[in-house]
């Protein structure tokens, strides 16, 4: 007798945890930050990085202002990152050393750089301390659809079917095996920044927003 009680009592429990857990804002803000937004080292992933650059956005939806407005006058870095993120740990010392810049990991940070004389306009993002526009922007270049932390963007220009238009990539993890140390991450981001700013010389005089 006893033991049907205790049984009755967990299966009732269990179905109490259950819709709690799905019926109420703190299951979405869960399913949001460990979903929709992954930390790649966490899970032991780490992809392959792809220097592939392409026009179109992830998500089909149009460049932000933001970026679209910056590229007038030089190349856009965009560093995603989020709280819980050991991967995002790793890459940090490398940008920042990259850029002479300092900040915290949860701050919103963003600057006009000179990089080997040519501006770079570098945005921090932390996915869980940021803007709409900013929180949206991740969708838009998440190219390779992994859904996952760090990520690393750059925009450029490049010339497409007469138009000169944004033209990016997007990396991800902590850059793969082949480069893991920081000035190995180092070197690697500096070949990928002047590789975008020499597209970015040769195709701006005729870029419009």
């Amino acid at each position: 007798m006893n033991k049907n009680i205790s049984i009755s009592i967990i299966i009732v429990f269990s179905i109490f945890l259950t819709g709690m857990f799905v019926y109420t804002d703190g299951y979405e803000d869960i399913k949001s930050s460990v979903v929709e937004v992954l930390c790649l080292s966490c899970l032991k992933l780490d992809p392959v990085t792809q220097l592939e650059y392409i026009f179109e956005t992830a998500n089909s939806n149009h460049h932000p202002d933001f970026v679209l407005n910056n590229l007038t006058s030089g190349i856009v870095f965009l560093h995603y990152s989020k709280d819980a993120c050991s991967g995002c740990d790793i890459i940090l010392p490398a940008i920042k050393e990259l850029f002479s810049v300092e900040y915290g990991k949860e701050d919103m940070f963003q600057k006009k750089l000179t990089f080997e004389e040519n501006t770079v306009h570098y945005y921090y993002i932390n996915t869980d301390h940021t803007t709409d526009e900013k929180q949206q922007s991740f969708k838009i270049y998440d190219k390779d659809h992994v859904e996952g932390l760090p990520m690393v963007t750059i925009i450029t220009l490049n010339y497409d079917h007469g138009t000169i238009k944004p033209y990016y990539t997007s990396i991800y993890g902590t850059f793969g095996s082949k480069y893991d140390t920081l000035q190995k991450r180092y070197d690697f981001l500096t070949d990928i920044i002047s590789e975008s700013i020499g597209l970015w010389e040769e195709n701006n005089a005729g870029y419009e927003p």
